[in-house]
């Protein structure tokens, strides 16, 4: 399949085509811009990958958790790009994804796979000294997925030996990372990002078909009003 991912929930949007011949096609942009640059990006990763807008095959967004304002942007998209191109669309969990992109077996988009920890931590920033996040170990997530103080985060992974830190809220624990041998801060790629979205979205596709209409954003906290 032809898939069109993005990821909308942070600072960092992550646009990606994953071609059906294995090959992957990425753009990144920084800032909370996302109403303005995600259908250009579209746009631009389409005619890189030279394929026509008519032949995606499925369309997978990031659904939470992460900045509210983002997932609604990056759900209301898939949702109108679905309907416009008559396409399935999945949801993804956030997480999932960002721990997929240091954690997985990337194959055949991506074929090397960085020195990784036994637990993997994807972190993002949930604002007022609170993180997103979920615990992974060997590939399997362990937690729920967490609405946290960074304290509260450290004390469950204290026992843990070695450990990466991954996402846009990965920066906190730089000083406690220097101070843990085998703790280290992975940066997250965007290619690999891609990756592991559009083989979760594939995944997911095929287990559980589209999404319904009324898909909503996973909010793990809720959603501040004005």
């Amino acid at each position: 399949m032809n898939i069109l991912v993005f990821d909308c929930s942070s600072d960092l949007l992550t646009v990606g085509l994953a071609r059906k011949d294995g090959s992957l096609f990425s753009l990144a942009e920084k800032g909370f811009r996302h109403t303005e640059l995600l259908l250009p990006l579209i746009g631009r990763c389409l005619e890189q990958s030279a394929v026509p807008v008519d032949s995606v095959d499925l369309i997978a967004c990031t659904g939470g958790p992460g900045s509210f304002t983002g997932l609604r942007i990056g759900i209301s998209t898939a949702k109108g790009l679905s309907l416009a191109l008559d396409k399935p669309w999945v949801s993804l969990p956030t997480l999932d994804c960002i721990a997929w992109s240091i954690a997985g077996n990337l194959e055949p988009y991506a074929h090397s796979t960085p020195e990784r920890s036994e637990t993997v931590v994807p972190v993002l920033d949930a604002r007022k000294k609170r993180l997103y996040a979920a615990i992974y170990r060997r590939g399997r997530r362990e937690s729920e997925y967490l609405d946290i103080s960074i304290e509260d985060l450290l004390a469950l992974v204290d026992a843990d030996q070695e450990l990466s830190f991954v996402g846009q809220g990965a920066d906190f624990f730089i000083d406690y990372a220097l101070e843990r041998p085998g703790y280290r801060i992975e940066a997250l790629a965007p290619d690999r990002l891609a990756a592991a979205m559009a083989l979760l979205a594939s995944k997911k596709y095929r287990e559980q078909g589209a999404a319904l209409e009324d898909e909503a954003p996973l909010y793990i906290r809720e959603p501040e009003i004005g």
